[in-house]
């Protein structure tokens, strides 16, 4: 083999190697959406997904930026009562979240009946047969990331005519 075929050849497997280590990362890249320098257009325009009520409680809203934790919620549906734990998280400001629950708990008729605003937000409300209690708390791990509880019940003994839920459902998000 010549000196310049040899050389080639070196050059070619280099590129090679150096294309089959690229390439994890590019196809993330094509994965998320985000490519090349306009990436960061792109991430500022995106387009957010409206609120979406958890199935049992359609008198609630969550923000679409807000993942359910199914691991660690529970939901309890009986004859004459449905309530439970459930835990968000997301890439949320905490204040702009304590805006979106005092925004749309009010719309949907539920009464602030107590708050408390300390390194975290405790938002407690009620209705008829009904009570929420919402805790947002800023993520220790996570920079920017905030942690959702919401304790709800609702006592379906007291108010079947104005306050059934929806059908029980296996999956118990509806979106």
């Amino acid at each position: 083999m010549s000196r310049s075929t040899a050389k080639s050849s070196r050059h070619a497997f280099r590129l090679l190697v150096l294309l089959l280590l690229l390439l994890p990362f590019f196809t993330a890249c094509a994965q998320n959406g985000k490519f090349g320098i306009g990436s960061r257009i792109v991430e500022d325009e995106e387009v957010h997904a409206a609120p979406y009520n958890p199935a049992n409680f359609r008198d609630l809203l969550v923000p679409s930026e807000l993942v359910w934790n199914r691991s660690k919620s529970m939901i309890v549906n009986t004859d004459s009562y449905a309530g439970g734990v459930l835990y968000f998280s997301g890439r949320v400001d905490v204040d702009s979240l304590t805006d979106f629950f005092a925004t749309t708990m009010a719309r949907n008729n539920w009464k602030l009946v107590g708050s408390v605003k300390y390194r975290d937000v405790l938002l407690a409300y009620d209705k008829p047969h009904k009570t929420c209690t919402i805790i947002i708390q800023q993520s220790e791990m996570i920079r920017n990331t905030a942690e959702v509880q919401i304790h709800i019940t609702d006592d379906l003994s007291k108010g079947k005519a104005a306050s059934s839920p929806a059908p029980a459902v296996t999956t118990p998000f509806a979106f």
